[in-house]
């Protein structure tokens, strides 16, 4: 094996056979179905060969893929699960593998994602700033081309840093946090990519369920959340404009 490849919308038996991968441990619950192999050498890859999104990620520790007959009983791969291995112990060293990560996306197809509903995608500086121009606390829709200064970078990454882009129907999240604590070093980063039509159809039933529930038990949580929403609208708006303030710019994808 030198390199894991991989991609999704095909069967998961003939994806894991093409894949590199002698042997996988797989599991089929209810006809969800998964192949995962762990403690992957260092030495050895994961390449997503979409044309035109090709992104190579290692070290890795572990590489997990699933289907799901209920979707689609041809067990179509629907979502790809890396986990990456020991990048080393120091701050800079992840945030130089991250922003190796983040160049691979650049210089791709991929577009920047986000649910409109509640994030909006700004540039530079402001993709980490709350309404205050204090560094946010919900750092989920990075600007990727933002350099983040390195004295910043621990106080972020423990908050936990989220990429998110989209790509021929394919959504990929890159999601950094660090876990030290007073006595060890760590990070857990992983690398996801998913049907984006899965992907929104399971953050709606979320949503659904959630406000179903509490509005059975009398907590009245439809309303809230349209309220809610409301207000969040009133709160983007004021994010793009201090944006545009300070030089930056909402995101508008290539076409």
């Amino acid at each position: 094996m030198q390199k894991i490849s991989f991609e999704l919308g095909k069967n998961i038996i003939d994806t894991a056979s093409q894949s590199g991968v002698p042997s996988f441990h797989t599991r089929n619950v209810d006809g969800f179905v998964s192949y995962s192999v762990n403690n992957v050498p260092a030495q050895i890859p994961a390449r997503y060969v979409r044309p035109g999104y090709e992104i190579e990620w290692g070290p890795l520790f572990a590489f997990t893929m699933y289907a799901d007959k209920a979707e689609d009983p041809r067990l179509l791969v629907e979502t790809v699960t890396l986990q990456a291995g020991d990048i080393g112990k120091t701050h800079e060293a992840v945030q130089t593998f991250v922003e190796q990560t983040l160049a691979q996306f650049n210089r791709g197809k991929w577009v920047r994602y986000t649910d409109a509903d509640w994030h909006r995608l700004l540039t530079g500086r402001s993709s980490i700033l709350d309404e205050r121009g204090q560094l946010s606390e919900e750092l989920v829709s990075i600007d990727p081309l933002y350099k983040i200064p390195a004295v910043e970078w621990p106080v972020l990454a423990k908050r936990g840093m989220t990429w998110r882009w989209t790509g021929e129907g394919v959504v990929a999240q890159l999601h950094v946090f660090n876990t030290s604590g007073e006595d060890d070093f760590s990070y857990d980063i992983d690398l996801e990519f998913e049907s984006q039509k899965v992907y929104e159809a399971r953050l709606a039933k979320d949503v659904a369920d959630r406000l179903k529930d509490g509005d059975a038990r009398g907590l009245k949580l439809s309303a809230k959340y349209e309220k809610d929403k409301k207000a969040r609208a009133e709160q983007l708006k004021r994010l793009e404009f201090n944006a545009i303030k300070r030089g930056d710019a909402v995101y508008m994808a290539p076409r």
